[in-house]
C-alpha cells in the first residue's frame, strides 16, 4: 500500500497512517491536500488521508475543499490524532531569541493564546507543520522556530523550547482515509483459500498443519484475529482422527466461528489433504496476498505459488 499525505515527514497526518494501517505502508508526502488526492486519482498512491475536523477550530476547510473537488472518492477509515504542538528551534536557541514561527495556518490558529502572550514572536505560515520543522533545520537561524509536534524535533534534530503551546490540552483532528472508488480497494470483505497435506492420520500432524496453515495465512496477508470472521475447514475422507477447529482453538481464534467438515471422496483427488476458508473483514483496504497452499497442496494451484516443505 502506498498512502500520500499532505506536508513532509514529521507530520501529525503520519500518525494517522499509523493509526488507520497497522501492517507497514509505503507514506508519500506531498506538498497539498488536492495534489495527496490527485495522486490517489492518477493512480500514485493507493489511498490518502486527510484532515477534515480539528477541536479548536472546528472544520478544516482546505480539506474539505480537495475533497469536494475529487467526488470519485471512497472514505474507508478515519483517525482522531491528539495533536500536541511544540516550539521548536535549533539547537542553541531560545525562547527570548525567537523572532518568527512557522507552521501549517491550521496549526498556527489553534495556537493563537501563545502568540498573544509572546508578541515578540510572529506567526509565519509554511505548508505543513513537518515541513516548517524541516526548513528551519535547514536554515538553522536561532532566530526562527516552527510549531510542530516532537516527533518532527527529533526527526530533524531540533530543540524543543516549549511543549503544549495550543489553546486546548485536548486539541485533536480527525483524518479520513479515501481510496478512488474504481480500485475496489475500498471492499472490506474477503475469502482467502488455503490447503495443507499431511503425511499420516493422527492428531498432532493435523494440527501442526492445521496451525502452519493458518501463520502462513495470517503473516502473508498482514490479518490481525479481530478481522477474522470464520474459518471452514475440510479434511478429505483419510483423515479422521483430529478436528483442525481444535488446534485454531489453542492458537487463539477463540471468538472465531469455525467449522469441520468432510470432503467429497472423487477418484484421484490429493490423499490426506486440509484445506480452509477464511473469512476476512480489513480494518482498512489493502491488498492481500491471499490464498495460501503448502507441501503437496501446491499442485493444486501452482498459478499462486505456495511453499512446499
Amino acid at each position: 500500500m502506498r498512502v500520500a499525505f499532505q506536508g513532509d515527514r514529521g507530520a501529525y497526518a503520519e500518525s494517522a497512517i499509523t493509526e488507520i494501517w497497522r501492517h507497514p505502508v509505503e507514506q508519500i508526502p506531498v506538498p497539498t491536500f488536492a495534489g495527496a488526492l490527485r495522486a490517489v486519482d492518477e493512480g500514485d498512491a493507493d489511498a490518502c488521508v486527510i484532515p477534515v475536523e480539528n477541536s479548536i477550530i472546528g472544520r478544516v476547510d482546505p480539506g474539505w475543499q480537495a475533497l469536494a473537488a475529487y467526488p470519485g472518492m471512497r472514505t474507508v477509515g478515519e483517525a482522531i490524532i491528539p495533536v500536541r504542538h511544540c516550539l521548536l528551534a535549533p539547537k542553541g536557541a531560545t525562547l527570548q531569541g525567537l523572532r518568527s514561527a512557522s507552521s501549517h495556518p491550521v496549526a498556527l490558529a489553534q495556537c493563537g493564546r501563545f502568540f498573544d502572550s509572546h508578541p515578540w514572536i510572529k506567526p509565519s505560515k509554511s505548508f505543513d507543520t513537518g515541513g516548517a520543522a524541516r526548513e528551519i533545520a535547514e536554515r538553522g537561524d536561532p532566530s526562527h522556530g516552527a510549531i510542530a509536534s516532537s516527533a518532527a524535533a527529533e526527526r530533524y534534530g531540533l530543540a524543543v523550547l516549549e511543549e503544549g503551546v495550543q489553546d486546548r490540552r485536548d486539541n485533536h483532528t480527525r483524518f479520513i482515509a479515501v481510496v478512488a472508488q474504481r480500485s475496489r480497494l475500498w471492499r472490506r470483505t474477503h475469502a482467502i483459500r488455503g490447503a495443507t497435506s499431511i503425511e499420516e492420520d493422527n492428531p498432532d500432524q493435523i494440527a501442526e498443519a492445521t496451525r502452519e496453515l493458518l501463520e502462513k495465512i495470517v503473516e502473508r496477508n498482514w490479518l490481525e484475529i479481530d478481522e477474522v470472521v470464520s474459518a471452514v475447514f475440510t479434511l478429505t475422507p483419510d483423515l479422521t482422527t483430529a478436528f483442525p477447529a481444535l488446534a485454531a482453538r489453542e492458537m487463539g481464534w477463540v471468538d472465531v466461528p469455525l467449522l469441520c467438515a468432510s470432503e467429497i471422496p472423487v477418484p484421484g483427488s490429493l490423499p490426506r489433504c486440509l484445506r480452509t476458508l477464511v473469512q476476512v473483514e480489513l480494518r482498512a483496504p489493502r491488498r492481500l496476498d491471499t490464498h495460501i497452499y503448502l507441501r503437496e497442496a501446491v499442485a493444486l494451484r501452482p498459478d499462486v505459488g505456495g511453499v512446499r516443505s
